[in-house]
């Protein structure tokens, strides 16, 4: 299985340092694929920036439409319901998961 895990921001240490905490609890067999916003806010810390960084992870989840599924790795979400909507695997945002 190859998952995604999407950090919104363009900070590529966090990227890294979320993916490792991943890799450590993934399942055998599971590789997961780091994945950091192009462009847009280093950090998500107003609305303008979360309409930004949605945009962002709508764009990896069509550029990378052969993973197995997508974690969004922002407590806010961005982008959510639309990359559910462009995607053909499941898509999950962590504040959502925390949530429920």
């Amino acid at each position: 299985m190859r998952i995604g895990l999407i950090n919104p921001n363009t900070t590529r240490s966090m990227t890294e340092a979320m993916a490792g905490a991943a890799r450590q609890v993934a399942a055998d067999g599971t590789e997961i694929l780091a994945l950091t916003a192009r462009a847009g806010p280093a950090a998500i810390e107003s609305y303008a920036d979360e309409v930004y960084a949605a945009n962002q992870v709508v764009d990896l989840v069509r550029d990378h439409q052969a993973l197995d599924g997508f974690v969004i790795a922002c407590s806010g979400d961005p982008g959510l319901p639309a990359a559910r909507e462009v995607a053909t695997v499941p898509v999950v945002g962590i504040g959502e998961a925390a949530c429920l």
